[in-house]
């Protein structure tokens, strides 16, 4: 008879994003305000999908931005509706019990990969030839960020997307005020200020970077005085 060896999963809490930011009060009276608009056609899968669309939007609004800074506005509104849907993707599923939790987690975040990806590619038409080396620095520090989060949740089961009460959700009004004031003043504050956004990104992920491994050290540290005391 042939024998199977059942492994024990994990309990898997990509899921559970650990929420501590600025907005994360503001955003539950949001959610619990619009879910019963939402019509029941539309699913967790379709606003998931969603940022796709608000990608496209974004990689639109840059190109023509080159000729007419107010093509801005339809970047802000692209951050802001793709602001939106990831919000509402996972509430849509929990509270319908419909979620596709892995499904969820795995297309979630791949697209907010392409979605930071897109936001770099639509600044980088307002920026000289000269910058793309800048710019390839900016889309491997930002990424770091994100690459960083991932291998923290494989380590502790424990998503955590913000740090200091800073999270990808007021990120994105950081970038909708910068927006506005490119359309005020115009791609020269870009151009002028973006050597300097690079360096903030790398000095931020070298920060991150240095205390994260002191904690990942302590818990190893942790582990092996158990492991010693144990076969005492």
């Amino acid at each position: 008879m042939d024998t199977m060896t059942v492994h024990k999963e994990r309990t898997f809490n990509g899921d559970k994003k650990h929420l501590i930011h600025s907005l994360v009060p503001y955003e539950k009276r949001f959610i619990k305000a619009v879910l019963p608009w939402i019509p029941l056609q539309v699913s967790t899968v379709h606003l998931t999908l969603m940022t796709i669309g608000w990608s496209v939007g974004i990689v639109i609004a840059g190109y023509f931005s080159r000729g007419d800074m107010r093509w801005l506005w339809v970047f802000n509104g692209c951050i802001l509706m793709q602001y939106i849907t990831d919000m509402l993707d996972g509430e849509v599923g929990r509270v319908r019990h419909s979620g596709l939790i892995k499904w969820g987690f795995y297309m979630d975040h791949f697209l907010d990969y392409i979605f930071l990806c897109v936001i770099i590619i639509g600044y980088s038409f307002l920026l000289p030839s000269s910058s793309f080396f800048l710019v390839l620095l900016c889309l491997t520090f930002t990424a770091g960020f994100m690459v960083h989060a991932f291998i923290d949740f494989a380590i502790t089961n424990n998503f955590k997307i913000s740090c200091n009460r800073f999270g990808v959700s007021e990120m994105r009004f950081v970038l909708v005020l910068f927006n506005i004031s490119l359309i005020f003043f115009g791609k020269v504050l870009l151009i002028e200020a973006f050597p300097f956004i690079v360096l903030a990104f790398f000095l931020g992920l070298l920060l991150l970077v240095y205390t994260s491994q002191k904690v990942y050290r302590h818990i190893d540290t942790m582990r092996q005085a158990q492991e010693e005391t144990f076969y005492k």
